[in-house]
């Protein structure tokens, strides 16, 4: 399986990139293949070769990034038959929880599958260090839930959101 670590976020605080850095640590620990990308520093990003796509973005208020929905666009043909999980960083749930439909349904649209559990990280502040490694026991354990997921290609069968407060 080889997956692409997607990174959208141009807050200041880049918490996505923060979660996605931590993923990628830990899917390289596992011999997993992965790219990570940083929509900061690239926009064209080809997703053709990559089995599975983990996607952290930060919502821009109750929507995805231009940069993150031109990407999607540009790739529209390479979507098909891919698994994505969406994890979103935001300071509200609310507004997460809209980034996320909207990505559930752009990439639905395109053919992927989209993983249902759905992760929405809220207030990660205090959850990493000045080094960005992570101190928070809780959001430990989901990430790791998360790469199971991912690897394990498995879908729950009813759709529930975990918020970490």
């Amino acid at each position: 399986m080889k997956i692409a670590l997607i990174i959208s976020d141009h807050t200041s605080e880049r918490n996505s990139l923060k979660v996605g850095l931590e993923l990628e640590e830990r899917l390289n620990a596992l011999g997993v293949d992965n790219t990570l990308f940083d929509l900061q520093d690239d926009h064209n990003i080809q997703i053709g070769s990559y089995d599975s796509i983990i996607l952290v973005t930060e919502n821009q208020g109750p929507l995805i990034s231009f940069e993150l929905y031109s990407m999607i666009l540009t790739n529209r043909s390479e979507w098909a038959g891919k698994l994505l999980l969406p994890i979103i960083t935001t300071e509200e749930a609310i507004l997460g929880e809209s980034a996320y439909q909207q990505i559930k349904t752009i990439v639905k649209s395109l053919g992927a599958e989209v993983i249902t559990e759905h992760t929405i990280f809220t207030k990660l502040r205090n959850k990493f260090d000045s080094d960005m490694n992570l101190k928070d026991q809780e959001l430990n354990f989901v990430i790791d839930r998360l790469i199971l997921l991912i690897l394990s290609e498995s879908k729950p069968t009813r759709s529930r959101m975990r918020i970490i407060a």
